[in-house]
C-alpha cells in the first residue's frame, strides 16, 4: 500500500468514529429531552399514588403520616380530624373508588400536582422533593 492510500484509509476510519460519536451524543441528548419530560417528577408521583392508594385502603393514620404528621404528634395547623374530614370516609368526594394523577409542574423545592377523585378534580398537593412530604399547594 502505498502512502496515499493508507491516509484516505486512516480518513475514513476517523470518519467513521466521528459520526459514531455524534451519533451517540444525539442519542444521549434525546435520552434526556424524554426523561426530563416524562420522568422527572416520577417520586412525587409515586408518593402521590402511595398516598391515594392509603386513602382507598381506608389506612387514614398511615396517609397521614405521609404528610410528616401522627395521631400521637398531630400537625400544628391539621390535626387529624381535619384530615378526615378532607380525605376520610365523610369527606366531600365520598369514599375514594378511583382516582387519577394528572400534570405534575415542577417548582424550585417540590412538585404541584393535579389529581382527580372519583372523577372530580381536587384542589392540588404539594410534594416537597427532600422528605416526599405531602401539603396542599399554596395559591
Amino acid at each position: 500500500m502505498d502512502y496515499l492510500g493508507g491516509y484516505a484509509e486512516r480518513g475514513l476510519v476517523a470518519e467513521r468514529i466521528v459520526k459514531a460519536a455524534l451519533l451517540a451524543l444525539a442519542a444521549a441528548a434525546l435520552l434526556g429531552a424524554i426523561y426530563y419530560v416524562f420522568f422527572r417528577n416520577w417520586r412525587e408521583e409515586l408518593q402521590a399514588r402511595r398516598f391515594f392508594g392509603l386513602l382507598q385502603e381506608q389506612e387514614y393514620e398511615d396517609a397521614y403520616s405521609l404528610w410528616g404528621c401522627s395521631v400521637a404528634e398531630p400537625c400544628r395547623y391539621y390535626p387529624f380530624e381535619e384530615f378526615l374530614e378532607d380525605w376520610g370516609p365523610e369527606a366531600p368526594y365520598g369514599s375514594l373508588d378511583s382516582f387519577s394523577i394528572g400534570r405534575s409542574f415542577t417548582l424550585a423545592t417540590g412538585v404541584r400536582l393535579r389529581y382527580s377523585i372519583n372523577g372530580r378534580e381536587g384542589p392540588p398537593l404539594w410534594i416537597d422533593r427532600d422528605p416526599y412530604r405531602i401539603s396542599f399547594a399554596p395559591d
